[in-house]
């Protein structure tokens, strides 16, 4: 062989050569050479049929090099009918560096507020009785597979999906949901008009530019959604803090990058239930900042990774099921007879010649020993009714329920309940208090009890 050697030069060198010896049963053999790129890839198979005539026989595989062939350590594994017979190793250097795709140039803002526009639909949480209960945001990401919030979705009993062109269907169906990572995958029977690609190749750091609609009275607007921070809670995972507020309307769309790709969604509670916003508050001990920044200015979204990549032959659960399960929480619900409780408070104390609630705040100390729940109930008409007061934890499990108290009621008098809450024998976190009335919950709040 002329001119042995294990590096080669792409571009100079037409091609490689590689020589094998052997031992073996005579007879006919299936000689197959397996050539792999640097990467560890397959990339080429080369064979020939050969009848050995004396124990001893050799054979040769070539592979063709061009400017592109890529540099770096190639191998070749020689196999005999199958079984493996030898490896040889060598290198290739002088490629040129394969051109750079261009990068892609960011979208105009007209285009990003078309391409967020065209995706989002609108979802509407319905009760039992078919009455509102709140609407958010959604997003196409597969045909018949629209991404929303847990939060879209706790308490329903059905959803109503309004689409872009006015078209409006509605849906019992999640493919998937995660209540502390806060998001839910819907199937519904309808074809996505635009489905957000995601930014897997660009993780998005603080500072980087992302923009999402923020809905108002007045419609949709395109909001500056860039990345300020980022955190990660216990349960709940990462979450990115951006530039501007969320409307409760905004809350489970789409966080774009400059490219239009999806980088996280809008929302994001820390606490099942809670809205980011207030639990941060909790965990601040601070009802109106966080770290000094105005919680009406910024929002909390989602991260990429941890939303879910749509695997569209899971089977779907119905939201009667979901809720079976015990992972949603009752639907808050306006009386008919009463306006919604005028002023209920988490309160340290409470004047005991006159119901009167002292000290408000939602941050104890187990040092305290007790805090109170203050209800200031505004009928409309003279009733009685019960009402208890029942206490969980953040996965929804109930820790105590209070006798129920019987009260009457009627416009123009003034009426208090209260109870008190056990914080000194409390561990140390976060808890919510349901306010129910005739079985129903009217009211609902969080509190933290700390060390």
């Amino acid at each position: 062989m002329d001119d042995p050697r294990s590096v080669f030069t792409a571009g100079s060198d037409a091609k490689v050569i590689v020589y094998f010896e052997w031992e073996g049963p005579l007879g006919p053999h299936h000689f197959e050479g397996l050539w792999k790129s640097p990467e560890g890839k397959l990339v080429l198979i080369s064979d020939f049929r050969y009848e050995a005539k004396g124990p001893r026989y050799s054979g040769y595989w070539t592979m063709l090099l061009t400017e592109s062939t890529p540099s770096g350590e190639w191998s070749i594994e020689a196999r005999i009918d199958g079984e493996a017979a030898g490896t040889h190793t060598f290198m290739i250097t002088g490629s040129p560096v394969a051109a750079r795709p261009a990068a892609p140039a960011p979208l105009s803002n007209a285009d990003l507020y078309k391409r967020a526009m065209d995706a989002t639909v609108m979802v509407e949480k319905l009760g039992p009785d078919g009455a509102a209960a709140g609407k958010t945001s959604g997003f196409w990401v597969e045909d018949n597979l629209i991404l929303t919030t847990f939060s879209a979705i706790d308490g329903a009993s059905s959803l109503r999906i309004a689409a872009p062109g006015g078209a409006s269907f509605l849906t019992d169906q999640v493919l998937g949901r995660d209540r502390w990572q806060d998001w839910a995958l819907l199937r519904v029977a309808a074809k996505a008009p635009t489905k957000l690609k995601r930014a897997e190749n660009r993780s998005v750091s603080v500072g980087d530019r992302c923009v999402f609609l923020e809905w108002g009275a007045a419609g949709a607007k395109l909001t500056d959604g860039s990345v300020t921070g980022k955190n990660s809670f216990p349960k709940a995972g990462e979450r990115l803090l951006v530039a501007s507020g969320a409307t409760p309307q905004s809350v489970g769309g789409a966080l774009l990058d400059e490219f239009g790709e999806l980088v996280g969604m809008i929302g994001g509670d820390v606490a099942p239930g809670g809205g980011s916003m207030r639990i941060l508050s909790l965990l601040n001990a601070n009802s109106s900042h966080m770290g000094g920044l105005d919680m009406e200015m910024t929002a909390l979204a989602i991260s990429l990774p941890l939303l879910p990549v749509p695997a569209t032959q899971a089977q779907p659960v119905s939201l009667s099921e979901i809720n079976l399960k015990g992972e949603f929480l009752p639907l808050v619900k306006e009386s008919h007879t009463f306006n919604m409780v005028t002023f209920t408070s988490f309160v340290e104390r409470i004047e005991e010649r006159l119901p009167f609630a002292k000290d408000y705040h939602d941050v104890f100390s187990r040092k305290e020993g007790k805090g109170s729940v203050f209800v200031n109930w505004s009928p409309r008409e003279k009733q009685k009714a019960r009402c208890t007061l029942r206490l969980f934890n953040l996965d929804n499990k109930m820790l105590s329920e209070a006798k129920e108290k019987e009260i009457s009621i009627a416009p123009g008098k003034f009426a208090v309940t209260t109870w008190e809450l056990p914080v000194g024998n409390m561990p140390a976190g976060i808890y919510r208090t349901d306010v129910l009335l005739n079985g129903a919950t009217v009211w609902r709040g969080f509190f933290r009890v700390t060390d």
